[in-house]
């Protein structure tokens, strides 16, 4: 039997779990102390954790990638947090 995944090797089929370990993944950075993580973003693919969004420190970047790092099916994390100054953060017009 032919299958889509097999014509096509890079889509990946939503699942369930991947929306709950990535919905888990945001739910731990929320519950954090640290009220800066609420902003970051998480999506998960094939045991991949990617985080997305903006922080001012490199001590926030990490902390975020630690407090994910113990989720169950996370076997990597892509930290592609961006660590920007308040003051060099570009404002968006309200």
């Amino acid at each position: 039997m032919f299958t889509r995944e097999m014509a096509f090797p890079e889509f990946q089929p939503y699942s369930k779990e991947t929306s709950e370990i990535a919905e888990r993944a945001e739910n731990h950075l929320r519950r954090n102390g640290y009220f800066a993580l609420k902003n970051i973003s998480c999506e998960y693919s094939e045991g991949v954790l990617t985080l997305t969004g903006w922080l001012p420190t490199y001590y926030l970047k990490q902390v975020a990638q630690t407090t994910v790092a113990c989720l169950e099916g996370v076997e990597r994390i892509e930290n592609r947090i961006e660590v920007v100054p308040p003051e060099t953060r570009p404002v968006c017009p309200v």
